[in-house]
């Protein structure tokens, strides 16, 4: 925290409740959730803004929402916050206890896909764990929303995560028989314009879908969605409710397609474009003993549980 009197040190309780207040919004949320008055939660964050001189936090009929300075020394609490517990489990007499709380980021998706089947079999072994589960198509910023462990498709070039392969995948075209039955099957791309298509908003209303032609050579078609949606889950969704054609991860299409409830669509026109699924940490972050174990899970369930194809 910039320019802060040397003389003032926080109480950790006091960062934390300023910290589950901004992610739950609410004061009466974040007492509830530790099982304390509302105002053992305002007083602490008031004990914070007298002491560092500065408002931390705006109150509105919205919910609460961080200053800049609140934003900024949210960021340094969460971390502080998450060493405390590091070092509380390290001096245990378990130094290799996994405990304390995680918080695990992906889309609604993958997290219905690869997580939730899977938490009870994590916590069972891992009693002491608290899993926050954030489910959400954006990427999340792993430092100021004190995310531990990501899942992302990408991950680019950066010294500021580390990242493990969980499996690779491709994307692939589908719809209900339905569907298929009342508006007729594409033969090939260029009739995927006379179909009804559906895509994610954040494409845009026309999205270029690559394939290949018989000869390998990429072969690009422009649709026009009729049904956009806000989240690849709602996508996915819509497609088993027969609205149309779209994009999906092979793997989360499995299932569905197994059991009848989707068809692949010009299947010999796949780009066979392989994607990567990753386990995102921070550097500083990645040697906690519940990050390390939650990776180290998610691995062996999307290798032995989850359709993914394994890593070579």
């Amino acid at each position: 925290m910039k320019n802060q009197p040397r003389s003032f040190l926080p109480d950790p309780a006091d960062l934390r409740w300023l910290v589950r207040s901004l992610d739950l919004r609410s004061f009466s949320a974040a007492a509830r959730e530790m099982d304390v008055a509302v105002s053992v939660v305002a007083r602490g964050v008031d004990r914070l803004e007298a002491g560092y001189g500065v408002r931390l936090l705006r109150r509105s009929t919205h919910g609460l929402s961080a200053t800049p300075e609140g934003a900024e020394l949210a960021q340094e609490a969460r971390a502080l916050l998450a060493q405390l517990e590091d070092i509380g489990a390290s001096l245990s007499d378990q130094r290799s206890r996994v405990a304390g709380t995680l918080r695990l980021a992906s889309s609604q998706e993958i997290c219905e896909a690869l997580v939730l089947p899977h938490l009870a079999d994590l916590q069972a072994r891992y009693p002491a764990l608290r899993v926050e589960l954030l489910a959400d198509d954006r990427v999340a910023d792993l430092v100021t929303e004190g995310i531990d462990v990501a899942l992302r498709t990408t991950v680019g070039h950066s010294d500021l995560v580390v990242a493990r392969e969980l499996g690779r995948f491709e994307r692939r075209l589908y719809a209900a028989p339905g569907y298929l039955e009342k508006h007729g099957t594409p033969a090939e791309p260029s009739d995927l314009q006379q179909h009804h298509t559906v895509t994610h908003t954040a494409q845009g209303p026309a999205v270029t879908w690559v394939f290949r032609d018989a000869q390998g050579k990429p072969l690009e078609v422009t649709v026009r969605s009729r049904l956009a949606a806000s989240s690849s889950a709602l996508v996915h969704h819509a497609l088993v409710s027969g609205a149309g054609i779209g994009m999906l991860s092979s793997p989360l299409a499995a299932a569905d397609v197994a059991q009848g409830r989707l068809v692949e669509v010009v299947a010999p026109f796949a780009s066979r474009t392989v994607h990567t699924l990753y386990a995102v940490s921070s550097p500083g972050r990645r040697n906690a003993a519940r990050v390390k174990a939650v990776i180290d899970f998610l691995v062996k369930a999307s290798k032995d549980r989850w359709a993914l194809a394994p890593v070579r």
